[in-house]
């Protein structure tokens, strides 16, 4: 039955926007109708139309509450350069496998016919930003002996993002397929097959005087 409680319109478009990306998620992006968008919230059709003037506006907003929450898994730009690795790989997939939508939109060759250019482009900045991210913490690991020499920074970038998609991927459309491996322990052995066999020696200012 539609609610007939009466919430704030921020409220209410948050609401709405996160329920557009659960019927993707679950149902994909041909099952976003009005129809099952207000059944979905609690609404009537009519109503979803006093929040927003178009089911173009909803993915809009949707991609924005999907950006926000992805953004807010970026560590500190100062932490060791395998702890931002690290904490990037896990936090975003526990978010995103918890909420396919974000799966979707993040992987999902449809996304740019089914979502306006605007949000599109929002995509791409995030998408941009977590490049320019994982390079730098690779550069970093290199430069400080963290991470081995003889692979290129960019040549880590390609495995660590296709391991953190593939994990994604397994969470959440091939869920009934196969059972996901856990990220940890493979995001672990990904980082120690990059890690520098060979670390920098212990500073002399780290011993003991006597």
């Amino acid at each position: 039955m539609p609610s007939t409680t009466r919430k704030p319109t921020r409220v209410r478009r948050r609401e709405i926007a996160e329920a557009a990306l659960r019927v993707i998620g679950e149902r994909g992006a041909p099952s976003l109708t009005a129809a099952t968008l207000a059944a979905e919230v609690g609404l009537t059709p009519g109503a979803l139309f006093r929040h927003f003037a178009s089911v173009d506006e909803i993915l809009c907003e949707a991609v924005e509450v999907a950006v926000e929450a992805l953004e807010r898994t970026f560590p500190p730009a100062a932490a060791p350069p395998l702890e931002r690795l690290r904490r990037l790989a896990l936090e975003r997939i526990a978010l995103v496998t918890e909420r396919p939508g974000y799966s979707w939109l993040l992987l999902s060759d449809q996304v740019s016919l089914c979502v306006p250019d605007a949000a599109v482009e929002r995509l791409r900045e995030l998408v941009r930003r977590s490049r320019t991210f994982l390079m730098r913490a690779f550069e970093d690991g290199v430069a400080s002996g963290a991470l081995r020499s003889d692979v290129p920074p960019q040549t880590m970038l390609v495995l660590f993002t296709g391991t953190v998609h593939s994990l994604i991927a397994a969470g959440g459309v091939h869920r009934e397929a196969a059972s996901p491996a856990a990220p940890r322990p493979v995001i672990g052995a990904l980082l120690a097959l990059l890690e520098n066999p060979s670390p920098p020696p212990t500073s002399p200012d780290e011993s003991v005087a006597t």
